[in-house]
């Protein structure tokens, strides 16, 4: 059974090995491998950083199956220029063997319903080129409305940029 939750302060590490293990299995090939494994190689800084971001802006939410967590999205206000009044899902992020079962979809909704409670009616996610988690992010109700660009350890990213009414 999937526990949803808001995550704690002792979910961080599990938060980053998520993190870095699905950037692994998701990204190789759509990205830079060396930027892949740098971030492997500092799942312990990423750690302390989800820690302090729990404490101080609580805006972590955890899918747990059996005591370990499998899942989690980070959201708060965007930062995408164009809408910077939208809400904005900053990570969504679940171990592959556990697509498909209606996790993600629990995942995204509570941080929907998150950025919703604190008054936001639009909702931005930014979706790596390539990712072919575009389609699930389509299905959700996502409209793609651009493009941006992200820079990770000199490297350039693309992204496809969708916006929802929530």
């Amino acid at each position: 059974m999937v526990n949803i939750r808001k995550a704690r302060v002792e979910d961080a590490l599990q938060i980053a090995i998520v993190n870095v293990y699905t950037w692994k299995t998701q990204y190789s090939g759509l990205m830079p491998e060396d930027v892949i494994d740098n971030r492997v190689a500092n799942v312990e800084q990423m750690a302390m950083k989800n820690k302090q971001r729990i404490i101080d802006d609580d805006n972590y939410i955890v899918a747990e199956v059996d005591g370990t967590i499998v899942g989690f999205t980070r959201y708060a206000k965007s930062t995408y220029k164009d809408y910077e009044n939208a809400g904005e899902i900053f990570a969504l992020y679940l171990l592959k063997g556990f697509n498909g079962k209606g996790i993600g979809r629990k995942l995204f909704e509570a941080a929907k319903d998150e950025l919703k409670r604190a008054g936001y009616n639009k909702m931005i996610i930014k979706c790596l080129k390539g990712n072919p988690t575009l389609d699930f992010y389509k299905y959700m109700g996502g409209k793609v409305i651009g493009e941006d660009k992200m820079i990770i350890d000199n490297a350039v990213l693309e992204e496809d940029v969708l916006m929802y009414n929530i």
